[in-house]
């Protein structure tokens, strides 16, 4: 599961912003208020949790119910790792040339975004392509 830069970022300011307020310490939050606060649809808090979760920014625990979890953010020192200027600027060579391990495993990251990026284009166009016979469609239908 991927989530776009814009909301993946409006999550980390979130919960980066709840942490310091609740003292970087674990607390208890509803999901509805989490929506509220970012602007995101439930499938997308939904989504966003549990990519966050899987990437180690943020660990949630079950709450006093379903509508509430308990959230500790531990994504405190490295909250730009997703930025891609932040990435580039990591990137290192060896005084020989040859590239470090590091860089190697960054290298392999990085060409995975990209293609993750074209396939997100290619879908994009298909919907432009529906989008555009449906409103041909449309205006046939108004012409007779």
């Amino acid at each position: 599961m991927k989530l776009k830069d814009k909301t993946y970022n409006k999550f980390l300011e979130f919960f980066e912003k709840v942490s310091k307020k609740h003292e970087e310490d674990q607390f208890e939050i509803a999901y509805s208020e989490i929506q509220r606060e970012t602007g995101v649809a439930s499938i997308t808090l939904k989504k966003a949790l549990k990519v966050l979760e899987d990437d180690k920014v943020i660990e949630i625990n079950q709450g006093r119910n379903t509508r509430y979890g308990k959230i500790r953010y531990l994504n405190k020192l490295n909250s730009n790792s997703k930025d891609p200027a932040n990435r580039t600027r990591t990137l290192a060579l060896v005084d020989d040339g040859t590239v470090n391990p590091g860089t190697l495993h960054q290298i392999k990251n990085m060409s995975s975004l990209v293609e993750q990026l074209r396939q997100r284009v290619r879908t994009q166009e298909m919907t432009i392509s529906v989008i555009l016979d449906r409103l041909a469609d449309l205006e046939d239908r108004v012409h007779r």
